[in-house]
């Protein structure tokens, strides 16, 4: 009867190790801007090109040590204080830079954005420091976007 339950309890340990080794997930995308600094400063005049090109045109934004260039594919005036821009480049498999521009009350200009692409496992967040500087800030896409 004692190596019954022994039995069960090796069993059961067994069991839930191999439930818990499951949850963990790893990628198996790599890194498309590994070359690139963790934090890209970033001129407000690089991004306002995005905002004066007409949808179809190429543009070519400078940002420290790394260019991105492509397609505007999108861009939308969605409210009257609130601008949308989508650029794709093809020459970075695809890769999309969606980059926003909010007008606030005070006359302030506010920028947010992000470069991703699904099929890699990094990207970067366009963010601004207590100084009012911008920079592109390196992420990891798997913690922002799901496999279905």
């Amino acid at each position: 009867m004692k190596s019954i339950y022994k039995l069960l309890a090796v069993c059961t340990i067994v069991v839930s190790s191999y439930a818990t080794n499951a949850q963990v997930t790893t990628s198996t995308r790599q890194n498309l801007f590994s070359r690139y600094s963790d934090k890209l400063p970033t001129a407000i005049t690089e991004l306002e090109k995005a905002f004066n090109a007409k949808p179809g045109t190429e543009v070519k934004l400078m940002f420290s040590d790394f260019s991105f260039t492509g397609i505007i594919t999108s861009s939308l005036k969605r409210y009257d204080n609130l601008y949308s821009v989508v650029i794709t480049s093809t020459s970075l498999n695809n890769t999309l830079f969606s980059i926003s521009k909010r007008v606030n009350d005070d006359k302030t200009i506010t920028y947010v954005g992000r470069i991703i692409n699904e099929k890699y496992a990094d990207g970067f967040e366009l963010e601004k420091d207590s100084g009012g500087n911008y920079a592109l800030n390196k992420i990891k896409t798997e913690d922002l976007l799901q496999d279905y």
